[in-house]
Order: C-alpha cells, then sequence, then structure tokens
C-alpha cells in the first residue's frame, strides 16, 4: 500500500514551490511527531515491546519496518521502508521520508522520558534508514 509516501511525495512537491528546504524537513518532521501520538507506549518496558508498537503504526501506514537496538552511545533504529519504487516516491523526497520516521520515533523517545538535549539523527544507508537517538 504505497498510499502514504505518494502523498508525502506530492505534499513535498507541492511545498517545495513556495518554501525552502529546511522549513519542509521542520513540517515533515513535526507531521512525524504528531504521527508518534497514534504508537501506544504504556506497555512499552522494553525495546522490543516499543519497536512492536510503532511497527503497528507503520503497518497501518504501509511504510515499511523498524529494527531497533541499543549500543554504547545510542538507540539505533533501521527503518525498512518496504519496496519504493520512483514511481511512488521520488528521489527528491526519500530525504523528508527519513525526516518523518525521524519525528516519530523523537516523539515517542520524548514521551518516554529522554531528554531534550538528546539528539535523534536519520539517514539514509542503502536502502534502509537509520535513525540514532543518542551520541
Amino acid at each position: 500500500m504505497p498510499g502514504v509516501p505518494i502523498l508525502l511525495a506530492q505534499i513535498v512537491a507541492e511545498l517545495s514551490d513556495v518554501a525552502p528546504v529546511p522549513q519542509i524537513e521542520s513540517f515533515v518532521f513535526a507531521l512525524g511527531q504528531r504521527l508518534a501520538t497514534r504508537v501506544y507506549l504504556n506497555d512499552a518496558a522494553s525495546l522490543a515491546e516499543l519497536e512492536d508498537q510503532v511497527n503497528f503504526l507503520w503497518r497501518e501506514l504501509g511504510i515499511g519496518r523498524s529494527r531497533m537496538a541499543a549500543d554504547a552511545t545510542a538507540i539505533v533504529v533501521h527503518h525498512d521502508p518496504g519496496h519504493l519504487p520512483d514511481d511512488v516516491i521520488e528521489a527528491q523526497a526519500r530525504p523528508y521520508l527519513a525526516e518523518l520516521v525521524r519525528g516519530t520515533f523523537d516523539a515517542c523517545f520524548r514521551r518516554l522520558g529522554s531528554s531534550d538535549k538528546t539528539q535523534t539523527t536519520a539517514k539514509w544507508v542503502k536502502q534502509m534508514i537509520e535513525i540514532r537517538h543518542g551520541s
């Protein structure tokens, strides 16, 4: 179900006519934070439980699956958005999908008590989005 990536690509295309890239990134990040309100966190006592809850959202939206682990400095998320051919989401919109995922995880981690000083970053690594929450 590629509906969300198609919609995101069209929103980005429309916004790119009137807004600079940083403003679009902020908008999509905030959209991800709003999506995080749909993630049930009350029973998330471990990374595995948090992973299950967030993956329920991704299944609803049809945008892949995430795996979580902790290393010495951060919680690391590898998000596989699934197969996204160019006719579903154009190359110029792909960074914004990473921002959407980053915003969602950032909000979830903050709801679980993470410090405002802790950073959440996102980058594409081949066909995967890597999220790091920590240093």
